[in-house]
């Protein structure tokens, strides 16, 4: 990808700012930048994924300060440490189960530090695994929680253990 067309990306889904504004800022044809958005298309919907997100929590940032948060933070459990990859390891090994993963449990959610305080401030959030983030609830401080966290973590590492060594 082109430093041009991160440039569309960002100014076209990020900032949702329209085709003749984009041309002119970049000096690109419409024709191109279509050709593009086309190419693109995976991209546009990992964006996409994280703006839906953006939205269903109400995040107060700028969408554009959200997902450079989102994008420059690494996608492990907070609490524990596992990551995406390793549940999708563990599930498929039947070693993750819930009766939700049609809907939770497959990707990192999104999980207040301080529950008292709303979406408002990007150092209250982190990223959680579904049983973390569930068992979380607001009862446990952060701190609490990670106590707890380091146990699901040793759990998951013997799982995950389990099975490589079978």
């Amino acid at each position: 990808m082109t430093d041009k067309q991160k440039e569309f990306l960002r100014l076209h889904v990020i900032c949702q700012e329209d085709y003749n504004t984009i041309s002119n800022k970049l000096n690109e044809s419409r024709a191109s930048l279509s050709q593009w958005y086309e190419e693109l298309k995976l991209e546009r919907m990992e964006i996409t994924k994280i703006r839906t997100l953006w939205k269903r929590k109400k995040i107060c940032s700028d969408f554009e300060v959200f997902y450079k948060w989102y994008k420059s933070h690494e996608h492990r459990c907070d609490y524990c440490g596992i990551t995406e990859k390793e549940i999708s390891f563990l599930i498929e090994n039947r070693q993750l189960e819930t009766k939700r993963l049609a809907t939770r449990g497959r990707s990192l959610e999104l999980d207040r530090k301080d529950p008292k305080l709303m979406y408002d401030d990007l150092n209250n959030i982190v990223f959680a695994c579904y049983w973390c983030n569930n068992a979380k609830t607001d009862t446990f401080t952060y701190q609490e929680f990670k106590e707890v966290g380091n146990v699901f973590s040793k759990i998951w590492k013997e799982r995950y253990k389990n099975i490589v060594d079978k």
